[in-house]
């Protein structure tokens, strides 16, 4: 092997809105022996920016998604997220001379209304500073995209509601299914397995209360699980060692697990979905499987999701932007 070190991206580009990396580095992290096989391979992604030459990030992840050795290596793909207001209102301040082309009756008519002198001081002195905000607002709510991510995370590490070492003490244990789409929004999907359990885990109120597992007098794990309806409370124990389920699914990552489900087990096709294609549900068996994740399966190159078998560090935009004489702060 020419390279059995994690690559770390320390030298990025941003380009025409886009984030670049190195094909020095990018060779690297492949493994390639030399950096002209690379470029000889994928001549059409090569870009040369300032004389260096450069591959898009998302085409970078994309190879990186179809090399297991190299994404085992990496661990996670590269995610950077870079952009400011500037960039928003640019965008904003391009279309204007377009508005005041097709729409100048109705300029001229607002411009009467406030008491402007022309179609262009209206722009400038009111539709302009709206569209700022609105730009500020996009910004903000942008870098938040991800924070239903970051609470299933945050739940994963509260011992009060899922301690991972009280279900490993067990003999269960813990699995992670990360999708980042190519916008970079992402999503966590998390599963207890064992022998005979593979059993989908969500932070809003699950009836599944992993805590509170206990052995009885038999030596069986039971998993106390409660359905707190008003009208009619459900209280039900699980017996986790009782599956008729003969497969230890620790021993599987959670793509492969449900693939051997939909294979071996009575699972059916949804007749009414938006979401999820698949899905199966027992005592020890609980999963679904996503639109997206079973044309992964079939044809990699016609989704541009990537999926990856653990939990990742998100990176957060952090933003410094002057504003209407405020500081804003966002991170």
């Amino acid at each position: 092997m020419a390279n059995n070190k994690t690559i770390d991206f320390d030298t990025k580009v941003f380009h025409k809105g886009r984030i670049y990396l190195k094909v020095s580095d990018i060779t690297k992290a492949l493994n390639y022996h030399k950096q002209q096989d690379f470029i000889k391979e994928y001549p059409h992604l090569i870009e040369k920016i300032s004389g260096i030459q450069c591959v898009k990030e998302t085409d970078y992840n994309d190879l990186l998604s179809a090399n297991s050795d190299a994404l085992s290596r990496q661990g996670q793909i590269e995610v950077t997220k870079i952009e400011t207001l500037r960039s928003k209102v640019n965008s904003v301040m391009n279309f204007q001379p377009l508005k005041i082309l097709f729409a100048r009756d109705y300029l001229n008519m607002m411009a009467a209304k406030t008491d402007c002198k022309s179609s262009e001081e209206y722009v400038v002195t009111h539709e302009i500073p709206e569209e700022k905000k609105k730009a500020f607002r996009e910004l903000i709510q942008d870098s938040r995209d991800n924070n239903s991510y970051c609470d299933m995370v945050e739940y994963l590490h509260d011992k009060e509601q899922f301690d991972i070492d009280i279900i490993r003490s067990y003999g269960l244990d813990v699995q992670f299914l990360t999708s980042i789409e190519s916008d970079g929004k992402m999503s966590l999907e998390v599963y207890v397995v064992g022998k005979g359990v593979f059993y989908n885990v969500t932070d809003f109120g699950d009836y599944a209360l992993w805590n509170t597992l206990y052995t009885n007098e038999a030596g069986d794990v039971i998993l106390p699980w409660y359905d707190y309806d008003f009208k009619n409370p459900t209280e039900i124990m699980i017996n986790l060692s009782q599956s008729n389920i003969d497969r230890d699914f620790r021993k599987y990552n959670v793509v492969e697990n449900m693939l051997w489900c939909i294979e071996n087990l009575d699972v059916k096709a949804l007749e009414d979905y938006e979401y999820s294609v698949f899905e199966y549900r027992n005592d020890t068996i609980d999963f679904c499987v996503s639109i997206e994740l079973i044309v992964k399966m079939i044809r990699p190159d016609t989704v541009n999701t990537i999926y990856i078998d653990r939990i990742i560090d998100v990176e957060t935009g952090l933003y410094l932007t002057e504003f209407d004489r405020e500081k804003v702060f966002a991170e």
